[in-house]
């Protein structure tokens, strides 16, 4: 079959799967191919083609008249299904009731926004398009990327670095990492990830990386480090440490506060400017589940009545992670600190404020300094804007 011909019908037959017009013009816009050669051998050849294609019953061709008769000028489809057994290919539409045989019995007990993303891909499957990177005719790929959505709603990777985990799941160690840029965008249909703007903060949170990252502390601490006692109370400004080495945590001296900190520039200044025996720690923006049971074991280990608080932005992202951490402070709980300053001359847009009215709901400490903001008419604020300042 001549190219120019198949060019056309396939063309015609996509519109007809993306429930477009059931005709196609023939003019160089829509058939460029047709218009390549003007020769008129290679015109009969595409001509007799579309014409094979006629008599199947698949399309309908549409000549000019009187002295255009011999110009073809449109395609008229007639048959969908002939057209495309005709053609020799399979319909989006039978595609995509592949991938929905194969994937939604991994689903039956998802969460409603994992199955919600699923049903609106399928519905770009149906209509030829890619969805999450995967074309139409990809069954296995998209049975593949939402085992692993399937399986990180679970917790599966707990415990586990990216490529374990990988080899787990899939029997192939870089099988999740091939997929993490699709995965991080099914992934924030979750409202609980949404704000997590950058893809390795959502990873972090996740616990999807290769190794846990580093946690920066500074503070007079003993520790035992795979067996090993370490004093840390004269490392200044701080250390780094492997929180999943990490068996236990003890006070080497009275502890004014606990202060965790989201960002990098603020936290270096404090290490370096305020001049306390604190314990400070970094959590690189939403903190990584190793952070999380590290603050777990300080919880435990600190005097009851030591004040732990947390400094970070005041805008939703800030508040998520205020939230993630607030749970791994079940004996001392966590007090915002610097939060609700006034000031930053900004407002929140009308988005942000709808997303505080729903965190507002929440109960707890999430929920208080979401009505705080709201009812004190406080606006964003990055706290890089504000010098650092002990606690106590």
């Amino acid at each position: 079959m001549s190219d120019a011909a198949r060019e056309l019908l396939e063309r015609l037959l996509a519109q007809a799967d993306r429930h477009g017009r059931p005709t196609l013009p023939v003019t160089e816009r829509y058939a460029r191919a047709y218009f390549a050669d003007c020769s008129l051998d290679a015109r009969e050849r595409i001509h007799a083609a579309l014409r094979n294609a006629e008599q199947a019953g698949a399309v309908i061709l549409e000549w000019g008249r009187g002295t255009a008769v011999q110009d073809l000028k449109r395609l008229r489809l007639k048959d969908p299904d002939r057209l495309a057994q005709w053609l020799g290919i399979t319909r989006a539409g039978n595609h995509a009731e592949v991938i929905a045989r194969s994937v939604e019995p991994l689903l039956a007990d998802a969460p409603v926004w994992l199955s919600d993303a699923f049903a609106q891909g399928l519905k770009r499957w149906r209509r030829g398009e890619k969805a999450l990177q995967i074309a139409h005719g990809d069954p296995d790929e998209a049975w593949t990327l939402f085992r692993i959505a399937v399986a990180v709603v679970n917790g599966e990777q707990d415990g586990l670095d990216l490529r374990r985990f990988s080899v787990r799941l899939l029997g192939d160690s870089k099988a999740v990492e091939r997929r993490l840029n699709p995965l991080a965008k099914l992934l924030r249909n979750n409202p609980t990830w949404v704000d997590i703007d950058k893809d390795d903060e959502l990873f972090r949170a996740l616990g999807l990386e290769k190794f846990p990252p580093p946690v920066l502390i500074k503070g007079p601490l003993r520790l035992s480090l795979d067996g090993t006692a370490l004093d840390l109370t004269e490392l200044r400004p701080f250390v780094g440490l492997s929180p999943d080495r990490i068996a236990a945590l003890q006070p080497s001296a009275t502890i004014p506060y606990l202060l965790s900190i989201e960002n990098l520039a603020s936290f270096q200044r404090h290490v370096r400017e305020i001049e306390d025996d604190a314990i400070v720690v970094y959590t690189a923006g939403f903190p990584a589940p190793a952070l999380v049971q590290l603050l777990g074991i300080l919880d435990r280990a600190l005097p009851p009545a030591c004040p732990v608080l947390h400094w970070g932005d005041r805008d939703i992202g800030g508040l998520r992670i205020f939230g993630k951490l607030a749970g791994a402070w079940s004996i001392h709980g966590l007090c915002p600190h610097l939060m609700n300053e006034p000031g930053g001359g900004a407002v929140f847009s009308a988005d942000q404020r709808r997303r505080l009215h729903v965190c507002r709901d929440v109960e707890g400490v999430v929920g208080e300094l979401a009505r705080h903001w709201l009812e004190s008419d406080l606006g964003p604020l990055e706290q890089e804007g504000i010098d650092p300042r002990s606690p106590v």
